[in-house]
């Protein structure tokens, strides 16, 4: 027995009665009797006439060739996937997730103050804004994919494959691309995408930078130099999911040193080629006073949030050389890199 949805396509597409047409209608009743039965979204994945990307047949955002009535080949999904909320993305507005949410909606959708917040924290920054816009000024830590919005998602893996998973920010200039791309990844099988609405980067930039400057203790904060980069104010982090290996530390100079920045009462264990300076004023005044000028510096402790501090120390103190800081993991992650690496 054909379940509904299939009996609904075949039915669906009967017309005038033609040859081809009726070829066409045994070929779905072939495919509808031969297929192993399971939910909607299930059978679009296995028939979709454009491959993985089957959200997008829906509304033909995928780009199908059309036969000559200028239909979809292949229709077998007659409304179903519609009907089951299976595309419903495609007919999503922002207000919508922002009020209500939803299983079609992003993961989140993140306001200013949580940006201020968070903006660090996430894996990854994409920014989904024009080549103008991106050269106007950008996040240091950000991955740029222009036309996002309005392109099938496959046409970035260049860029994003690998990062099904991860969690996601995006952003534009106000909001409404960023949830158009949003929508984009999650139709392409995203799992972690979270949207910034409340206007675009320079919005972002703008208050993470009077965040920062207002409290002359703590600037810059981490998120202000995630957004400035590598600068006479700032170390450049190095997120521990954008490495792998002793190599990718040791290749950022030809001089590099491993700064521990944790306390050694607490922590005696360390790796053989770093050199320990715990954060505290005097110490990294006396480390910075016996450097030569021609090094590299890589701090580290267990997890990302002392070793942005001590480089930061390090550049109160006046160096202004290459300072890079492990973010988002440390000594647990690296250790056995160093061992093998000897």
């Amino acid at each position: 027995i054909i379940p509904s949805y299939y009996s609904e396509a075949v039915v669906s597409t009967q017309s005038t009665g033609t040859l081809s047409e009726m070829l066409r209608n045994l070929l779905f009743f072939v495919l509808a009797v031969g297929l192993v039965v399971g939910d909607v979204p299930d059978l679009c994945t296995r028939i979709s006439p454009c491959g993985a990307d089957c959200y997008t047949t829906c509304d033909n955002q995928c780009q199908c060739d059309l036969n000559k009535k200028g239909k979809i080949p292949l229709p077998i999904y007659a409304g179903n996937c519609q009907r089951t909320g299976f595309c419903e993305a495609d007919f999503l507005h922002l207000e919508d997730c922002v009020e209500e949410g939803g299983p079609s909606c992003p993961t989140s959708m993140v306001s200013l103050d949580e940006v201020v917040q968070d903006y660090y924290k996430y894996d990854y920054r994409v920014d989904v804004r024009t080549v103008q816009e991106w050269e106007e000024g950008h996040g240091n830590m950000s991955i740029h994919t222009p036309g996002l919005a309005a392109n099938k998602a496959d046409g970035y893996m260049d860029k994003l494959a690998g990062l099904e998973d991860a969690n996601i920010l995006l952003y534009c200039r106000s909001g409404g691309r960023a949830f158009s791309a949003a929508l984009n990844l999650l139709r392409y099988g995203f799992s972690n995408i979270n949207v910034f609405y409340q206007g675009g980067f320079p919005n972002i930039q703008a208050a993470i930078f009077e965040h920062s400057e207002s409290n002359k203790k703590e600037h810059p904060t981490k998120n202000y130099c995630y957004i400035e980069g590598m600068s006479e104010r700032c170390p450049q982090a190095l997120p521990l999911l954008d490495m792998s290996s002793a190599a990718d530390i040791m290749s950022l100079g030809s001089k590099v040193i491993l700064v521990d920045v944790r306390p050694r009462k607490s922590f005696p264990e360390q790796i053989e080629q770093a050199v320990r300076m715990p954060v505290k004023k005097h110490r990294v005044k006396k480390f910075v006073e016996g450097l030569t000028g021609d090094e590299t510096l890589v701090t580290y402790c267990m997890e990302g949030t002392y070793a942005y501090m001590g480089a930061r120390a390090i550049r109160k103190q006046g160096w202004t050389g290459p300072l890079y800081y492990i973010d988002k993991g440390g000594y647990p992650d690296i250790k056995d890199w160093f061992m093998d690496s000897e």
